[in-house]
């Protein structure tokens, strides 16, 4: 039996155990299911091995004492200090300990979160902001101005009203408000069905390509 014919029949069976879950829960599936877990933290602590900790961290210490690199890489042996701080959580006593550099942690990821947001905020309003003139264009008023006009005006329209539906502070007696919120709730439901369409089309596309591993990697050679 070759490599590859093992490793087809290796999936062969991690795919049918994982569709018995469809019968019922058993240990076959949480085997593959364990198997799998310890392989993606195995990869993962791999990778970050050899993409981060590595070049980043033991080449810059290494190369300061060999005589490649400037002293001051020598510093980094410092990081075992606040990193050693995280293993105070397998204490009851001394769990405050790493709480100190959890919050360093915390806070740092925070403030790249919240600068990641406002990177990714900004150019969405910016890009909200569409013309609705179709003699706007350098041609005057032709089809495509007049359809591209109809698109972003239908655009505005729905993002309108969409943010107006969660504005709860409003009074909501007025027909024209309720009508608006109407609308901005049946453009969430459209978007969130939208989302959930994509989400079952992803899950059949997985579902058909271990259809397909089966047909042409399993059955197809007998």
């Amino acid at each position: 039996m070759t490599a590859t014919t093992l490793a087809t029949l290796v999936g062969a069976v991690a795919t049918f155990a994982v569709f018995s879950y469809l019968v019922k829960d058993n240990a076959a599936y949480r085997l593959v299911q364990q198997a799998a877990l310890g392989a993606a933290v195995g990869i993962g602590i791999w990778i970050a091995w050899r993409d981060v900790l590595r070049p980043m961290w033991w080449a810059r210490i290494q190369g300061a004492f060999q005589g490649g690199r400037a002293w001051s890489d020598a510093l980094w042996l410092l990081a075992l200090v606040p990193g050693s701080l995280w293993y105070f959580q397998l204490s009851r006593k001394w769990f405050w300990v790493s709480t100190l550099v959890s919050g360093l942690f915390i806070g740092v990821a925070a403030g790249l979160a919240f600068k990641s947001q406002i990177l990714l905020i900004l150019p969405q309003i910016g890009a909200s902001l569409k013309p609705i003139n179709p003699f706007a264009g350098p041609g005057g008023l032709t089809w495509a101005s007049a359809l591209d006009s109809f698109n972003h005006l239908l655009f505005l329209v729905g993002m309108m009203t969409t943010l107006l539906y969660f504005f709860f502070s409003l009074r909501t007696e007025s027909r024209l408000l309720k009508g608006s919120m109407r609308v901005g709730r049946l453009m969430i439901m459209l978007t969130l069905g939208a989302m959930f369409a994509s989400t079952v089309m992803t899950r059949m596309a997985y579902l058909l390509e271990r259809l397909g591993f089966l047909y042409a990697k399993w059955l197809a050679p007998r």
